[in-house]
């Protein structure tokens, strides 16, 4: 695999993603065979993903050596952290060094695929999604009903 086909392959599922607001990406090629690459997705909520990857090129293939994850809400809490840092607390995973890290427990896990990084993330903003939709509407319905009765007043003077 190149290096532009693996990051046009990351860009293509980023811009798939309904919920994601802005995002900076940046890719650094370390020649003759590795990248960096790097950033931060903001969503509809404001909540945060950070990525961090090292991507080593085979022919066929991206092996990805080093990664970091971590989502956080607009506050900047802790939602979720995948890595596989050498942490001395995860050494007893079954997993290690691949971990998972939640506001309240560190977890045995691989390394999530970016689909599926965003789907768990996507899956929280669908509640907040339907919400504002739920919200908007009864905004609309507000606004109509003003204007109906404003065209009352004005037919009666």
């Amino acid at each position: 695999m190149r290096i532009k086909d693996y990051l046009n392959e990351v860009l293509s599922i980023i811009a798939k993603n309904p919920y994601i607001k802005t995002q900076n990406i940046s890719f650094e090629e370390r020649p003759p065979n590795t990248a960096y690459l790097s950033g931060l997705l903001v969503f509809i909520d404001g909540s945060k993903l950070y990525i961090k990857e090292f991507v080593v090129f085979k022919a066929k293939s991206a092996g990805i050596l080093k990664y970091g994850y971590s989502y956080l809400t607009k506050d900047g809490a802790l939602v979720f952290r995948y890595d596989n840092a050498l942490d001395p607390k995860a050494r007893k995973l079954p997993t290690y060094p691949e971990h998972k890290h939640t506001s309240k427990k560190l977890l045995p896990a691989k390394r999530p695929p970016i689909e599926e990084m965003l789907k768990e993330v996507s899956e929280s903003l669908q509640d907040i999604s339907d919400l504002k939709t739920i919200a908007d509407r009864i905004n609309e319905s507000v606004e109509s009903y003003a204007v109906c009765r404003q065209k009352k007043k004005s037919k009666k003077r």
